[in-house]
């Protein structure tokens, strides 16, 4: 999601997601995006060209938001390849929508107006919800937390991993300063090359979602 000015722009990777009578997976995501569309400049949907009808599909929604779709770029890697191929679409502040991820907001927490905040003091914010089952933690992206700050990210570490994770994330923002050296160390995690978070060069503005919060009011997905 991209923000520009007083609105964001969303960017929601996406692929023809399974149907449950009639409605795709990715209608839970527009679902949630039109509670504070208010805040919304741009919704910004990355597909692969095989996958074209989904303009149509989303064609409903055009009532709501301004839908840009951007294909693949495959000189990129991925899923976080597929946000990348969006950079010429960054604004000053983007969050991220996996098609994966259903999300809910606590009331007095809500998503948008939530990392709008964290990412007017931060370059890089994480959605996260605690974990400590290792084979949960394969299955998805780990990161390591101390002191309410992000210090090891991993996409799907192997249970050998001795780095002592203990959440994984639902969602993450960015600033347009922060995107491409962000997504390019998430490529190298899925490429399974050891990264660093303070190859970013923002190291001192990287927070996670409880720098500002705290831990037992995280934004989380729904059970």
């Amino acid at each position: 999601m991209r923000r520009k000015g007083n609105a964001f722009r969303a960017s929601v990777p996406q692929g023809n997601a399974p149907s449950i009578r009639k409605t795709a997976l990715i209608d839970f995501t527009f679902n949630r995006l039109e509670r504070d569309a208010h805040l919304i400049k741009e919704v910004v949907v990355i597909l692969s060209p095989e996958k074209g009808s989904l303009v149509e599909y989303l064609s409903k929604w055009r009532h709501k938001f301004y839908i840009k779709f951007i294909f693949f770029d495959e000189n990129n890697f991925e899923w976080a390849g597929s946000i990348l191929s969006a950079e010429q679409e960054f604004g000053e502040k983007n969050i991220v929508f996996l098609p994966d991820s259903y999300l809910v907001g606590l009331p007095h927490l809500p998503i948008l107006a939530t990392f709008n905040n964290l990412l007017s003091n931060s370059g890089v914010c994480f959605g996260l919800l605690p974990e400590a089952d290792r084979e949960r933690l394969v299955a998805l992206g780990a990161v390591k937390v101390e002191a309410d700050s992000v210090v090891t990210f991993c996409d799907k570490p192997a249970l050998t991993d001795s780095r002592d994770f203990n959440a994984f994330w639902t969602t993450f923002g960015f600033t347009k300063e922060t995107g491409r050296p962000l997504l390019e160390m998430m490529t190298r995690s899925i490429q399974r090359k050891n990264v660093s978070l303070k190859d970013l060069g923002v190291w001192p503005n990287i927070h996670e979602f409880t720098r500002q919060i705290d831990a037992s009011t995280r934004i989380m997905p729904e059970n």
